[in-house]
């Protein structure tokens, strides 16, 4: 793996997940969806659910502790990503939740619930391009980067970490 392209998997992982985001926020701007629009954005969610709690995942275990080992924890930013990190998994949750309750939960307070998810990952990915990966590739060597490329592709597939 050249140096260049340590991030692959990360940026392959982002342009998903950006996917994902556009239907979600293409489907809840119109306002002709389908006639059950619930059952439709329940399968949106069955997409972007996973490969979000994937991604999140992988962050977690591979570029969080490389950025904290590399700045000896000092920085506040993994701190900031963390908690949005529980807030994009409580929105999808709550989401789900929203979807389910068909009785009592109005499709004003869904559609808003998901723009708000949608709004904080496409902040959050910002984020973490300008200060994880950016930060990580203008410091780590590049076996380093390709290590931790390998790291993060392994992460959370199979249930165990690779050892750095």
């Amino acid at each position: 793996m050249e140096c260049g392209c340590w991030d692959l998997k990360i940026r392959e992982d982002h342009r998903l997940l950006d996917s994902q985001r556009e239907a979600l926020k293409g489907f809840l701007k119109d306002p002709t969806g389908p006639k059950d629009r619930r059952v439709h954005l329940s399968k949106i969610l069955d997409s972007l659910g996973p490969s979000l709690r994937l991604h999140l995942q992988r962050e977690e275990e591979t570029l969080f502790p490389a950025f904290d080992r590399l700045l000896g924890g000092s920085s506040g930013t993994i701190p900031l990503l963390r908690t949005e990190h529980d807030h994009l998994r409580d929105l999808l949750d709550r989401l789900v939740r929203l979807l389910e309750d068909r009785e009592n939960t109005s499709w004003e307070t869904i559609s808003e619930t998901g723009d708000v998810l949608a709004e904080l990952l496409e902040d959050h990915e910002e984020k973490e391009s300008r200060f994880i990966t950016d930060t990580l590739e203008h410091s780590l060597k590049p076996d380093e980067l390709t290590r931790l490329a390998r790291q993060f592709q392994h992460a959370a597939s199979c249930g165990c970490r690779e050892e750095s």
